[in-house]
């Protein structure tokens, strides 16, 4: 190849790489998207597993409210009996590093710090109870995965029989 062409082979390469958005320009695209597919009404139905291994069924409502890198997640599940609580997740998202950060809070009081990390359709957050919880569990994994036609919400604690379980499966209204 000689020089000239070498030059221009070199050129068209520059020119095609700044035409392409950069890797961090397109996480944060993805990351905005994934955010704002979780805007909207969700409702559905879950289960509440006790340490103890009692469980209950739950009905589930949550409204997702989304605004830039800001995701707010307000609901309200009940059983059949009288047991009612909301949640509020809220969550941010830092296009620098790519993580999560946020805060989730039960009317009943578990209070928890959230951090992780998006892959897909799924993001995973570590849980970690604060001082402000009133019954405080060992530390979880809080998932929130966005689904063809709706949300799933699980949470996992990290020490078996110990803390709740919850799995949720909401549906787009």
């Amino acid at each position: 190849m000689t020089g000239h062409r070498m030059a221009k082979a070199f050129a068209a390469a520059a020119l095609l790489t700044l035409a392409q958005p950069g890797i961090a320009e397109q996480e944060t695209a993805g990351d905005a998207s994934f955010l704002s597919s979780l805007e909207g009404r969700f409702s559905g139905n879950g289960t509440l597993q006790n340490a103890g291994g009692s469980s209950r069924s739950l009905k589930c409502r949550f409204n997702g409210d989304q605004e830039g890198a800001r995701l707010s997640l307000d609901g309200s599940c009940s059983t059949a009996a009288i047991f009612s609580a909301t949640i509020r997740i809220e969550l941010r998202h830092d296009p620098k590093t790519g993580r999560y950060a946020g805060t989730f809070r039960e009317s009943t009081g578990t209070v928890a710090n959230l951090s992780g990390q998006r892959q897909g359709q799924r993001l995973t957050l570590a849980f970690n109870e604060t001082a402000e919880s009133v019954r405080p569990n060992p530390p979880a994994t809080l998932t929130i995965s966005r689904q063809q036609d709706g949300v799933a919400l699980t949470l996992r604690g990290s020490q078996l029989g110990q803390g709740q379980t919850l799995d949720l499966s909401l549906r787009e209204n």
